[in-house]
């Protein structure tokens, strides 16, 4: 990688204040089983109303129900993964909640023909938990779990992302708070030996796996934000260019070959107009309003 090549998580990370929980776990060799870490649900903060002991009770209760969900879905997995193929989606109501905890199960071969994979989705008020296993000889191994807070989840998905002829695993969220654009999507890229790797995240990002390209926008007001290219060097990720609205023209752009805040024309190179290649990509809206 040249000198103008970095990380593309530390430059989402430098534009925006991003607020999940990603875990990712390396491959075992040894079976995983349903256990109260993978049940448990985020702990919930007291209330000025309520007493130490009315949360911890409260607690108590949560991790209870999301444990006899999470033990519920297990089984009915587990009575599958000799199975092609199997699906299912349905609300487990825990005794004496106020709540239900809908379940998604899909089992089959998600990213190769070859292998079969136990992708389970969790959804209650506060959060979405996603664990993903890889069945081998009717057993399943831990691949990676991941926690999405603050009703931030929208969808995860399965593609080529980087173009390298191996599906990967994306979940797209989208902060609560903050003033402008925020489509994020961490992308775990599979990798050739079986593993997966540590998510990267991208803010409004169109994908073009056939190129190995990433073209998006970052985050910030009309007038303010800038559309970059990235692109897949191997695991890692270079930077290319970005551009900007010229602030002093509003006829121009200035592209540059690091991000910059309002850049000016002895910073950059002037454009006359949007390079073509970008007018098709996601949120173009904004960052031409």
């Amino acid at each position: 990688m040249d000198n103008r090549g970095f990380k593309v998580i530390l430059f989402a990370l430098g534009i925006c204040i991003l607020s999940s929980c990603e875990i990712n776990t390396p491959d075992s060799d040894s079976p995983s089983k349903p256990s109260a870490e993978e049940a448990e649900p985020a702990k919930i903060n007291s209330t000025e109303d309520n007493s130490s002991k009315q949360t911890e009770e409260r607690i108590s209760k949560d991790t209870l129900r999301f444990n006899r969900a999470f033990q519920d879905a297990w089984k009915k997995a587990e009575l599958n993964f000799d199975s092609p193929h199997f699906s299912k989606e349905y609300y487990f109501y825990p005794d004496d909640s106020s709540y239900a905890i809908k379940i998604e199960i899909l089992i089959g071969n998600l990213f190769t023909d070859s292998e079969k994979y136990f992708l389970l989705r969790r959804h209650v008020p506060w959060a979405t938990y996603l664990n993903l296993y890889q069945i081998r000889n009717g057993k399943a191994f831990k691949i990676l779990e991941r926690k999405q807070s603050e009703m931030s989840y929208r969808s995860d998905t399965i593609f080529d992302v980087n173009g390298d002829q191996i599906n990967d695993f994306v979940v797209h969220w989208h902060p609560v708070s903050g003033c402008c654009r925020r489509n994020i999507y961490s992308v775990y890229l599979k990798k050739e030996d079986r593993s997966f790797s540590s998510a990267y995240r991208f803010i409004n990002p169109t994908f073009s796996p056939e190129e190995h390209i990433i073209r998006g926008i970052s985050y910030g007001h009309p007038g303010e934000a800038g559309l970059y290219k990235f692109k897949w060097n191997g695991l890692a990720v270079d930077s290319l260019e970005f551009i900007y609205r010229n602030t002093s023209r509003k006829d121009q752009f200035i592209k540059t070959s690091k991000a910059k805040y309002k850049p000016t024309a002895s910073e950059g190179e002037i454009l006359k107009e949007i390079p073509e290649e970008y007018l098709q990509i996601e949120s173009i809206d904004w960052f031409e309003a």
